[in-house]
C-alpha cells in the first residue's frame, strides 16, 4: 500500500512539474482575422492583445473569428477570468480595429490600454470606442472598472522606449515579461512630405516584448519613411533586435525594409493577412498581400527554417504567382491561425494545438481530417467525399450547400477552416 501511494503521489507531481512547465511559457497567438491583425499574447500569469482589427465581407467576418478564438482561449486557461491586462491599438485603420466592439462586451474585461491616440483614419470608430470606454470607466464613481490608458507620441519616448505600470501591466512570479513602447504618433512632422506625415501607418505603435531573453517586436504598417527614423532613434541600442517579426503592413512591400530587416534580425516571422482565394475588394487579393519581394528579404534573413510548401505571393494588385517558402515564415491567409511557444532562454518552436486547427483542403481531405472540422461527423464527411467524387472538385465553399446534410449555417461555421 505504500509503495502505491508513493507511485501515486511521484505520478502526481510529474504531472504537476508538466503542467506547470507548459504555463511557463509565452505564447503569441496570431489570430486570423482576415486581412488584418489581432495578436494575442499569453503569459503564465496573463494576456494582453495587441490589435483587434480584420476583414469583413460576405465570405468573412473577423469579428466573428476573434471573438469564437477568444472564448475557447479563455475556456483552456480559466485562470485568467476573461482579462485581458491590456489592450494596444497601433494605429485607428479599421484592419486593425475593428473588433473593438467584440473585447468592449461582457464577458472581457479589459485593464488598460494603449493606443496612438489619434481619432481619424478608417478605423477610428474603433479607437474612438476603446478611448470612450476608458474615460467613461474613470468618469464613474466605481474605481474597480477603471481602465489605465495610454496615448503615446514618439516626442515622450526615450531611447530606451516608454514603459509604466500602463504599458507593462503584467507581473507574472519567476519570469516577468518587459513591454515597451518604441514609437507613437510623430505630433510634429519630422521632415516628412505631407502625404507621408498625414498617413496613420507612420504614426503607429511599435511594441517590444520580453519574456527572459526570448523577444518580440510588432511594428503595426509602419512604412519606410517612419522605419528610417525609427532605426536613427535606436541607433546604438539592440532594442530593435528580436526573435520574431510581426511583419508590418500586412507583407506589404512598404512594410519591411531591408535595413529594418538589419537591425531585426528575426529567427521567425508572423504575417496577418487574409486568404488570397477571396477575391473582393479590401482583400490580401486585393491588395497582392503578401508581397513577393517582402518574402525574398524575409527568407534571405530569417535563420530559422520550416518545411518547404507553396503559396501565393503578389506581385502586385490582384497578380500572383507561385511561390515556394523554406524559412519559419507563418501567415494567417496560409495556415488560419498561428501559435508560437518560446521559453526564457530564446528558444521558439510553433505549437500545433486545438486551438489553432490547420486548414483543411475540401477537395483532397481524407474522412479523418473532414472529420476534425466543426460539426462535421463521420456521415458528412463521407457525404462531402461522395459529392466531390461524384460531380468533382468544389470550386467555392458555398458549393457545400448541395451536400446532403450541410446548410448555410454550417457552411458559414466552416469558412474559417477550410481551402479549395
Amino acid at each position: 500500500m505504500k509503495m502505491k501511494n508513493k507511485i501515486t503521489i511521484a505520478f502526481i507531481l510529474a504531472l504537476l512539474v508538466s503542467v506547470l512547465n507548459i504555463k511557463a511559457q509565452m505564447r503569441v497567438h496570431l489570430i486570423n482575422v482576415g486581412q488584418g491583425s489581432a495578436t494575442l499574447i499569453e503569459f503564465p500569469c496573463a494576456a494582453i492583445l495587441v490589435d483587434a482589427g480584420g476583414e469583413s465581407n460576405a465570405l468573412f467576418n473577423s469579428s466573428d473569428s476573434l471573438k469564437t478564438y477568444l472564448d475557447d482561449f479563455f475556456e483552456r486557461r480559466a485562470d485568467l477570468n476573461h482579462t485581458l491586462q491590456c489592450v494596444y491599438l497601433t494605429h485607428p485603420h479599421k484592419d486593425h480595429t475593428l473588433g473593438i466592439p467584440v473585447i468592449l462586451q461582457s464577458p472581457f474585461v479589459i485593464k488598460n490600454a494603449v493606443t496612438d491616440g489619434l481619432e481619424e483614419g478608417s478605423g477610428k470608430s474603433g479607437q474612438i470606442k476603446l478611448h470612450r470606454a476608458a474615460q467613461d470607466a474613470d468618469e464613474n464613481n466605481d474605481p474597480n472598472d477603471d481602465i489605465g490608458f495610454e496615448a503615446l507620441t514618439t516626442a515622450e519616448i526615450g531611447s530606451s522606449g516608454f514603459t509604466n505600470a500602463v504599458v507593462d501591466p503584467v507581473n507574472c512570479s519567476g519570469i516577468n515579461p518587459v513591454i515597451k513602447i518604441l514609437w507613437g504618433t510623430s505630433a510634429t512632422n519630422p521632415g516628412w512630405n505631407k502625404t507621408a506625415f498625414d498617413n496613420e501607418n507612420n504614426h503607429s505603435l511599435v511594441i517590444r516584448i520580453e519574456y527572459g531573453t526570448s523577444s518580440l517586436i510588432i511594428t503595426g504598417d509602419l512604412e519606410d519613411i517612419a522605419q528610417s527614423n525609427l532605426i536613427a532613434k535606436y541607433n546604438g541600442t539592440n532594442l530593435l533586435d528580436a526573435d520574431v517579426y510581426l511583419v508590418g503592413h500586412h507583407g506589404s512591400k512598404n512594410g519591411s525594409s531591408l535595413n529594418l530587416l538589419n537591425k531585426i534580425t528575426p529567427k521567425m516571422a508572423l504575417i496577418g493577412m487574409g486568404d488570397p482565394n477571396r477575391k473582393l475588394s479590401w482583400t490580401a487579393w486585393d491588395y497582392g498581400h503578401p508581397n513577393k519581394g517582402i518574402l525574398d528579404r524575409l527568407q534571405n534573413k530569417l535563420t530559422e527554417t520550416r518545411t518547404s510548401f507553396h503559396v501565393q505571393a503578389g506581385t502586385g494588385k490582384r497578380t500572383f504567382v507561385d511561390y515556394i517558402v523554406s524559412k519559419a515564415i507563418y501567415a494567417t491567409g496560409w495556415e488560419h491561425n498561428v501559435l508560437l511557444e518560446a521559453d526564457a532562454a530564446g528558444n521558439w518552436h510553433k505549437v500545433e494545438s486545438f486551438l489553432v486547427p490547420s486548414l483543411v483542403n475540401i477537395n483532397t481531405a481524407t474522412l479523418t481530417e473532414l472529420q476534425t472540422l466543426p460539426g462535421i461527423g463521420a456521415i458528412k464527411a463521407q457525404a462531402i467525399i461522395d459529392f466531390r467524387t461524384t460531380h468533382g472538385n468544389f470550386t467555392s465553399i458555398d458549393q457545400l450547400d448541395n451536400v446532403p446534410g450541410i446548410g448555410p449555417v454550417t457552411i458559414n461555421l466552416l469558412r474559417p477552416y477550410v481551402r479549395l
